[in-house]
This record gives structure tokens, C-alpha cells and sequence, in this order.
């Protein structure tokens, strides 16, 4: 006898190549909620640091009568990482600035391409930030500092790539489907007389 099974005796095989793939794009998908939920509170806190350190100055003002020097400073370091972990998350949920008005005129194969138009220039622009932004950063790093504080502005530069790396994570997931969502059903609605 032999070893080989015959053709009506092998387990049948997937009909796609890749079967683990909506499995694979749900655990991404789950991946990226997480890296978006701590996305969230790290912009959350920046913020709230912003508000607090600026109202300390205010503050500090009005009561002794001169500002503390080193409070912009920090509020540009808090505000610069603010605005671009906060451009990287909410690239996500698609919302930047855009014209949807044409968009919405298109049927659902023009918007697909369209959607996919949208994430190759979005990946250009992140290529541009994360690579030119680490440049800059390790430039600009090497030799200058803030003014009173003497922080190396680095970690001021180094806002933008690391922005710029979520905008490419959240943008590659808006442009996946996400299996965990489900497919709008088409069922037929009963009349009622």
C-alpha cells in the first residue's frame, strides 16, 4: 500500500493562498486600537501639561509681576508633540481636512481607487517626515539647545517623525479593511399595508 493519499482521500484545501488573512487584518486592526487609545492619553496629557504650565505663567505674572522665562519653551516642546501625535491618531478616523463633495458623486469602485490614491500620497508624505524629520532632529540636536533650559532640540524635532510614523500606521489601517466590522446585509424590508 501506499503512503500517498489519492485525490478523493486529501483534505480539501482554501480556495485563496492566504487563508489567515481577516485574521491577520483583525489583530493589526486590534494593534492599532491600542497604539490609538495611547495615542489619545499621551495628547490628553500634553495638552493638559500645555493648559497647566501656561496658567502658571499667567499666574506667576500677575502675582509677582515678571513672567517665568523657561514657560514658552516648554509650551512649544508640548505643543509641537500635541499637534503631531494628534495629526497621527486621527488620521485614522479620516479626519483631516478634505473635499468629500465630488467623492460622494463617485460610485463605490472610483471611491475605493480613490481611497487608495489617497493613502499611496498620505505614505509619501509620511516617508518625507519620518526620514527628513529624523535628519533634522539629529542635526539640529548635535548643537543647539533651548534658550534658559538648555533642552537639546532634538527632542523638539523629534516630534515630527514620530508623528509622522502614526499618520503612516493610522493611515495603513483606514486604507485595510477591518474584519471586525460587519458587512451591511441587504435585506429586503417588509411593507407594511
Amino acid at each position: 500500500m501506499s503512503d500517498r493519499l489519492t485525490d478523493q482521500e486529501a483534505p480539501p484545501r482554501p480556495v485563496s493562498d492566504f487563508s489567515g488573512g481577516p485574521r491577520l487584518l483583525a489583530a493589526f486592526q486590534r494593534a492599532l486600537d491600542h497604539v490609538e487609545r495611547a495615542a489619545y492619553a499621551a495628547a490628553m496629557l500634553l495638552m493638559a501639561a500645555l493648559f497647566l504650565n501656561t496658567a502658571n505663567g499667567i499666574v506667576v505674572k500677575q502675582i509677582t509681576g515678571s513672567s517665568l522665562v523657561w514657560v514658552e519653551e516648554i509650551n512649544n516642546l508640548l505643543f509641537a508633540w500635541t499637534v503631531f501625535i494628534g495629526a497621527g491618531v486621527i488620521a485614522r478616523a479620516g479626519g483631516h481636512i478634505g473635499v468629500d463633495i465630488f467623492y460622494q458623486m463617485f460610485g463605490p469602485r472610483l471611491q475605493r481607487a480613490l481611497r487608495v490614491c489617497y493613502a499611496l500620497l498620505a505614505l509619501v508624505v509620511v516617508f518625507v517626515m519620518v526620514f527628513y524629520g529624523l535628519r533634522m532632529a539629529a542635526f539640529v540636536g548635535r548643537s543647539q539647545t533651548s534658550l534658559y533650559l538648555s533642552i537639546s532640540l532634538y527632542w523638539y524635532y523629534l516630534s515630527v517623525p514620530a508623528g509622522g510614523a502614526l499618520l503612516g500606521l493610522f493611515t495603513i489601517g483606514a486604507a485595510l479593511p477591518d474584519p471586525r466590522r460587519a458587512a451591511p446585509t441587504h435585506e429586503p424590508t417588509e411593507a407594511t399595508p
